[in-house]
């Protein structure tokens, strides 16, 4: 019997939309202009750094699946983010974005490195590794499902995968709603609003499912509970002001 597919996670901060054409509806938004529609709120992009490193077993990675737009939204000094694995799906694998990748890649881990041996020039460890075990990787796939069988046929094999998540953008979301094989299919989704009423962001990107979330069409809202043990921290799905916007975190699962 094969073993249990690990689940995939999407990770996303949305704003609802509403919409008069074909028919009254909310669409959740993700971006505008190749960027987010409302400024970085600090209390989400912690929350998705702290999610997205915690691992819960010693010496493992999470993965994060994103397209190549996504991967360039990272300021150029963080790229690629440390003690993580970043998998950037582009069509252009072994050409200019496959060699920046990598580039990159080294001069993150001769920053690491430089930075562990001025901590602890006695202990410093490999310039590849954390000091918690944690890699920081990158490497370029053609596809999700490309993606997925590169992780699972190399660090998930050796024991050294954690979570498995999907950080953006619309396409790479949308591939990741489109996997058959049963694998379980989880969304860690942060909800963002104006303060002011009536108060809507604008969008020109939006994330490939919205009414079905909330009606049970193929999706099960889980509880509070369930999102803090995906998470590994304590999550309420309760509305908290963060300055001129609202946020709360819930989640939801697959079920058909």
């Amino acid at each position: 019997m094969p073993p249990a597919q690990k689940p995939l996670t999407l990770i996303v901060a949305t704003t609802p939309i509403p919409q008069s054409h074909p028919k009254p509806a909310i669409r959740l938004g993700i971006g505008l202009n190749g960027t987010l529609p409302w400024p970085r709120i600090k209390a989400d992009m912690s929350f998705f750094a702290r999610v997205t490193t915690r691992t819960f077993q010693p010496r493992a990675t999470n993965a994060m699946i994103m397209g190549r737009k996504t991967y360039d939204s990272v300021p150029a000094h963080l790229r690629p983010l440390g003690k993580r694995m970043s998998v950037v799906v582009s069509r252009d694998v072994s050409g200019a974005v496959g060699e920046r990748v990598r580039r990159e890649l080294e001069e993150k881990r001769g920053r690491e490195a430089g930075k562990a041996k001025a901590a602890a020039a006695d202990a410093a460890p490999a310039p590849n590794a954390t000091a918690e075990g944690q890699t920081t990787d990158a490497v370029v796939c053609s596809g999700l499902e490309n993606a997925l069988e590169m992780l699972e046929g190399g660090p998930e094999a050796e024991g050294r995968l954690g979570q498995v998540f999907v950080i953006g953008g619309a396409e790479i979301y949308g591939s990741a709603l489109r996997l058959a094989g049963g694998r379980p299919l989880r969304i860690v989704m942060t909800y963002v609003e104006k303060k002011e009423e009536g108060a809507v962001f604008e969008c020109d990107t939006f994330f490939p499912v919205d009414e079905e979330l909330e009606s049970g069409d193929g999706w099960r809202r889980v509880s509070a509970d369930e999102v803090s043990g995906w998470v590994g921290e304590t999550v309420s799905g309760e509305w908290r002001d963060e300055g001129e916007v609202r946020i709360r975190m819930v989640g939801y699962e697959r079920v058909d």
